[in-house]
């Protein structure tokens, strides 16, 4: 075991694993540390493993039998993927608290509810019998594309749209999306969050409000900022609507549904 000795605030760093390790807080007896750390990378507390296998071995056989299931299985793993984001996020949280960051914790405080209001829609969903959590179906079958960086969110909301009665497709950034416009055929609404890489969503908008093939094109601007930080104007020559994060996905649904039933009359 490598012993070393650190003062407030000076890390520890493990460049192989890109993690570091600082300390943030010493009161009495306790030392506070800050781990920074990759997503893939799992940091626990040593007596969470204990708990965690404890806590297994208390399940009924059902339960155990259930996960095994395929179709259970892959509804709960970007579900799981969510729950150990937002656990990041919580440290994360705690981190910028101490060290006075109020502006970045405020971010990443949205990113944490965010996180829970789909783990809550989704779980619930489940509970009721895989019946369609969101209580609005749209009526006649329609194609969204939607366009969001975070992959665990995508896959998420894009289960929750395709069982409202919508045909989805996904991209993961600006430059996909406007590669798929430019391959497949037109969408029916595009769901697009603004902090996008390569391409964002502002510039997104502007390039498809600018081109008339895609006069008439629906687009939904998603995202934890107010639309006024964009400078993106409203209705046919900018944003038709907004939804603000931590994302409603109920809401989401039924703005949905108003809007291309309105479409179609």
């Amino acid at each position: 075991m490598l012993v070393l000795s650190r003062k407030l605030h000076e890390k520890i760093v493990l460049p192989t694993l890109k993690v570091a390790v600082q300390v943030v807080g010493i009161k009495g007896g306790v030392v506070r540390l800050g781990v920074q750390a990759p997503r893939e990378v799992t940091v626990l507390r040593e007596e969470i493993p204990d708990r965690a296998a404890e806590w297994a071995e208390r399940q009924p056989p059902s339960a155990v039998a259930a996960v095994d299931e395929p179709r259970s299985a892959k509804f709960w793993q970007p579900l799981c993927a969510r729950l150990k984001s937002a656990g990041v996020r919580l440290g994360l949280l705690r981190l910028q608290l101490d060290t006075g960051l109020t502006e970045e914790a405020r971010q990443t405080l949205t990113g944490i509810q965010d996180d829970f209001q789909l783990l809550c829609y989704g779980i619930e969903g489940e509970m009721d019998g895989n019946a369609t959590p969101a209580p609005t179906r749209i009526g006649k079958l329609q194609k969204a594309l939607l366009v969001e960086d975070n992959r665990n969110e995508r896959e998420l909301l894009a289960g929750f749209l395709r069982q409202s009665g919508l045909e989805v497709d996904t991209a993961g950034d600006g430059s996909d999306a406007l590669a798929y416009l430019g391959s497949h055929a037109q969408p029916d609404v595009i769901l697009l969050d603004m902090g996008l890489p390569h391409v964002d969503g502002p510039t997104m908008v502007r390039q498809l409000r600018s081109n008339p093939v895609y006069a008439g094109l629906k687009i939904f601007g998603v995202s934890g900022h107010l639309p006024e930080e964009f400078g993106l104007e409203w209705g046919p020559r900018g944003i038709d609507r907004w939804f603000q994060k931590p994302l409603d996905p109920a809401a989401l649904v039924h703005g949905l549904a108003e809007e291309l039933c309105s479409s179609r009359n």
